[in-house]
């Protein structure tokens, strides 16, 4: 069926191309997907099931003698409840920015327009989530740091990093898998006298170490650099731009495969059903009166901690104890 501007209401459709670039567009720095991974559900608010880790570690006997059944085990379970809240922009195309369109470049105005709500719905994504896990509450355990890493010579950011990994592994016998430098911790930790000797050889005159080398000395599956910004000041006042994950640092485990039967930190719950919008971008048609049709995506989604001792954060690495 043709699609046109100046489409009558009953035309309003999920747009295959425009969802396409939704779907496939990751703005820059953005990473609360990789802390939550995402995990489908059927409902929009229900209960995920919460195992118990002294269950998982106990050694069962399996010995069976001959002619008997096996053994049976047992596992306690509770569970807690996520709810999945609609995220959804939109953005108008009217009537002077398609006339003042080369035809050539009209898919591209419309590209754009998905790409900046994309943006912003990302962005509120991370914000969520960095809120809550930078937050000493909601994690298993956390540590300040005894000499500020803007002390580029005396401070032992490695060391804070492997107290962290040791709190986890030797608390919940996972080791950690990922770690989130927020980008003023990052620039530190790198910058760091006694990190740069250990890689590049003792004032060889090496340069400063990248991701993938520092992943490489903690031994950990990925190294994640927070570095998406927000303007906290409020609508037609003054930019204030300010780092979303600030100076803080969150060690944690999750599994290599989101699954609500392993143990992880946290998820993002996406309630995904015919009908509901899930990134697809909806073409809203001609409004006369307002000289314009309308390009909207939405999500709907609920964010848990569901292991909180899975995650050590060490706060505000600027300042000293």
């Amino acid at each position: 069926m043709k699609r046109k501007f100046g489409a009558t209401a009953e035309n309003t459709h999920v747009d295959a191309l425009l969802s396409n670039v939704a779907i496939n567009y990751r703005p820059e720095g953005m990473i609360a997907d990789l802390i939550f991974p995402m995990v489908p559900v059927a409902k929009q608010s229900d209960f995920y099931s919460i195992f118990l880790r002294s269950d998982a570690l106990r050694v069962e006997e399996s010995l069976r003698a001959p002619g008997t059944e096996a053994n049976e085990i047992t596992r306690e379970v509770s569970t807690a409840a996520y709810f999945a809240k609609n995220y959804a922009l939109k953005y108008g195309v009217t009537i002077e920015d398609r006339a003042n369109a080369d035809p050539i470049f009209v898919q591209q105005l419309l590209n754009g327009r998905v790409e900046y709500i994309m943006d912003k719905l990302m962005l509120g994504w991370e914000t969520r989530i960095a809120s809550q896990v930078t937050s000493t509450t909601n994690v298993g355990s956390s540590a300040a740091v005894a000499s500020a890493w803007s002390d580029l010579t005396n401070a032992d950011p490695l060391g804070d990093v492997q107290a962290g990994m040791d709190n986890i592994q030797d608390s919940t016998g996972k080791r950690v898998k990922r770690i989130v430098f927020g980008d003023l911790a990052w620039r530190n930790f790198r910058r760091n006298t006694a990190i740069r000797n250990l890689i590049f050889g003792v004032d060889n005159g090496g340069g400063y170490p990248n991701v993938a080398q520092v992943k490489a000395l903690l031994e950990v599956d990925d190294i994640l650099i927070g570095g998406a910004y927000q303007n906290t000041a409020n609508e037609a006042q003054a930019e204030v731009l300010a780092q979303v994950w600030g100076d803080n640092v969150l060690l944690f485990h999750t599994p290599a495969s989101p699954s609500t039967e392993q143990p992880a930190f946290g998820y993002s719950f996406r309630w995904s059903a015919a009908g509901l919008p899930n990134l697809q971008a909806e073409r809203h048609p001609y409004d006369s009166r307002k000289k314009r049709e309308e390009v909207e995506v939405g999500y709907y989604q609920g964010e848990e901690i569901v292991g909180a001792d899975y995650g050590f954060l060490i706060a505000d690495t600027q300042s000293s104890t």
